[in-house]
């Protein structure tokens, strides 16, 4: 039990350290729409504060943000909490800014 909380933080910690170290990435795409990090996050909790509720997906921060494929925006939030439950998670494509998947862990 403590190797996998300790692992799962260390994990955490990582993550966090990547979030941060993409603070200026940007979608490389001459026709996209949805270029900037500070954009598709702020589609993302738009969306998800309506569908999951803003209290909730707040409390999933700081987000861990990342692109696939240089077309993809994909999101996750940051379990924070003690016990159990999940976080969402929500792609975007740069292309259009259409929600291309969308789910929430219990």
């Amino acid at each position: 039990m403590k190797k996998t909380i300790i692992l799962i933080s260390i994990c955490m910690l990582f993550l966090n350290c990547t979030n941060k170290e993409m603070d200026n990435e940007k979608i490389k795409c001459e026709d996209c729409l949805v270029t900037k990090k500070e954009t598709a996050l702020a589609i993302a909790e738009s969306i998800l504060f309506e569908n999951y509720g803003a209290d909730k997906i707040k409390s999933e921060r700081p987000y861990i943000v990342s692109i696939k494929n240089d077309s993809i925006w994909n999101i996750k939030g940051t379990f924070n909490n003690g016990g159990f439950g999940g976080v969402f998670e929500i792609e975007i494509s740069s292309r259009n800014g259409e929600v291309v998947k969308m789910i929430h862990g219990k």
